[in-house]
């Protein structure tokens, strides 16, 4: 109980301290162009966001799936986990109206159970209540890279034909809409990789200029519409908006594979060993991790994003988190590794009403360990 006691306090220090710098450094750094978007930190709109209201009397819930690398099994054990279907020889949807389901990309690759996995997320997604609203499929490197005829890291098992039906059904969903680039819902936002401070900057003073893309006219922006999550419901759903037209565009503009998938939004930074800027799908979470707040998506943009693998196991290393998190909660990984061509790993995330859950398989018995981050790093520490 002793140590508990100290953990949480040392906890509760380290935020304040976090915050104060932080703050700091929003003061020194780039905004998106109205001064009360620079003082907000992304726990202040986590805590004021009310989740978006649909015909239903159950509570937003959002669960927020990593990349699979052709692991179905993994898919499925995560989702059985999350009460989202009935077992894990099933991806029937049994989530409510309220509930969201998000992958974020990358099921192809390295791993031997593509095909099975991405047939899971379509029948996880024709099942739901409300179809592509329930389930949302992004698009990650690795199936674009697919679409230019890059294979060098398919399995053995992702033979032509394997991959010529996924790049078909990948051309015809992103078309339909029920694979996109990205996902806006009140403060977060959710991209394969996410913006980076150069990429923010190259789109940010279009966005300024374009009322209609600051005016959080969608139901994701307009569920709350005072306080601090206006401007980030506004600043996440306007990237979002931005990611999804280009991704549009470059998909039509494909009228046979291989695809020239050109544009800042699908180029490769320095740290992927490319010259382009760095856009949402390649961009590593060490660079968002590093970067100034004030250089990130401004008025308390949380970015939830995959790519970014865990190495450790959280069933041999009782330290090892699958899902990371910067300390101010501005960007979260979800890429836990999934993928037996990983670590193997068990985890998710949960997004409810002014909480932010890893949920995340530890120890030698396979327990699911709860680990609250908006405690973590907003104030207090939780870990049950």
């Amino acid at each position: 109980m002793a140590r508990r006691m100290v953990n949480l306090a040392l906890a509760a220090w380290t935020a304040a301290v976090a915050a104060v710098w932080l703050t700091t450094q929003n003061a020194r750094g780039s905004s998106s162009g109205s001064s009360s978007a620079t003082s907000v930190l992304p726990c202040d709109a986590i805590a004021a966001w009310v989740p978006p209201h649909v015909d239903s009397e159950d509570e937003f819930r959002l669960v927020a799936i990593g990349d699979l690398h052709g692991d179905a099994d993994a898919l499925r054990a995560v989702l059985a986990a999350a009460g989202l279907i009935d077992d894990a020889g099933s991806c029937v949807f049994r989530g409510n109206e309220a509930t969201v389901v998000v992958q974020m990309g990358d099921v192809v690759d390295r791993g031997p159970e593509s095909e099975a996995a991405s047939e899971c997320l379509r029948t996880l997604q024709s099942t739901a209540p409300r179809g592509k609203n329930n389930v949302v499929r992004l698009a990650g490197n690795h199936e674009l890279m697919w679409a230019a005829f890059d294979f060098r890291f398919a399995a053995p098992s992702e033979t032509p034909d394997v991959r010529a039906r996924a790049i078909a059904a990948f051309l015809r969903e992103a078309r339909e809409g029920t694979v996109r680039a990205a996902y806006a819902v009140g403060p977060y936002l959710f991209t394969h990789a996410g913006f980076r401070p150069a990429m923010y900057d190259r789109v940010k003073a279009s966005l300024e200029d374009d009322d209609d893309d600051l005016s959080g006219d969608t139901a994701a922006a307009a569920a709350t519409t005072v306080g601090p999550v206006k401007d980030a419901s506004s600043v996440a759903s306007a990237l979002a908006r931005h990611a999804n037209a280009e991704f549009d565009r470059a998909v039509s503009a494909c009228e046979a594979p291989p695809c020239a998938l050109d544009g800042d939004l699908f180029s490769a930074g320095p740290d992927r060993g490319g010259r382009g800027v760095g856009g949402v799908f390649w961009t590593d979470f060490g660079v968002l991790s590093a970067a100034p707040l004030g250089g990130l998506p401004a008025g308390g943009v949380v970015q939830v994003v995959g790519h970014s693998a865990a190495r450790c196991s959280a069933t041999r290393t009782a330290a090892c988190e699958p899902i990371r998190a910067r300390a101010d909660l501005a960007a979260v990984v979800v890429d836990a590794g999934l993928s037996v061509a990983y670590a193997a790993n068990r985890a998710y995330l949960e997004v409810s009403r002014g909480r932010v859950v890893a949920w995340e398989m530890v120890g030698p018995r396979g327990e699911w360990r709860e680990r609250d981050l908006t405690a973590q790093y907003c104030g207090g520490g939780s870990l049950r």
